[in-house]
């Protein structure tokens, strides 16, 4: 234990400093902080205190949804826009799912933004599906929808780099390596 009045070692047993004479008001040294988290059960792995870094910071995020799940470690989804107005509806969802190998010490990464949408033009109706996927999702997605009252109805802006730079940060912070993976596959079990 330590005086709290000068600073000087104290004996847990002592009522007085034998550095300046004060009472013992004494408060304990605050132990080293653990490398990794621990649970009832001991010290958790790599690959959980990484996961639980990355839970914690994405929890910062409301719109960002994720869990756990048996396909992967972590599965990301947002829907970024879902509207439907008299002649259409368009729905727009960001996807990914993190991996971390502990016997590679690496965290794989494979994201996905899907836009589905359905209406009536001038010469009939039309269903559109897409995606975007893989390593040249960078910058951001913007888009503006007016709909036939002249009113925005889809209004959203996304950053691919923003939720991927969290993950890699983290995990390169725990000197993992981070890799962004093409197929989905490839960051499921």
């Amino acid at each position: 234990m330590f005086c709290s009045q000068c600073g000087a070692k104290v004996d847990d047993a002592a009522n007085f400093c034998p550095g300046c004479g004060a009472k013992t008001g004494a408060v304990q040294q605050p132990p080293a902080a653990p490398a990794l988290q621990t649970t009832y059960s001991g010290t958790i792995s790599e690959k959980e205190n990484i996961l639980r870094r990355i839970e914690a910071e994405l929890a910062k995020y409301p719109q960002l949804a994720f869990n756990r799940s048996n396909s992967t470690d972590l599965e990301l989804k947002s829907v970024l826009a879902d509207a439907s107005w008299g002649i259409g509806k368009k729905k727009v969802e960001y996807s990914a799912c993190v991996l971390a190998k502990e016997d590679e010490r690496k965290v794989l990464y494979w994201e996905m933004i899907k836009e589905s949408g359905s209406g009536m033009q001038a010469f009939g109706g039309f269903k559109v599906e897409g995606f975007q996927s893989g390593k040249q999702l960078f910058g951001k997605k913007k888009e503006i929808v007016i709909g036939p009252d002249g009113k925005k109805i889809v209004d959203y802006e996304w950053d691919y780099a923003a939720t991927r730079q969290i993950i890699e940060n983290i995990a390169k912070a725990c000197g993992w390596q981070f890799k962004v993976v093409l197929m989905k596959k490839n960051a499921s079990y």
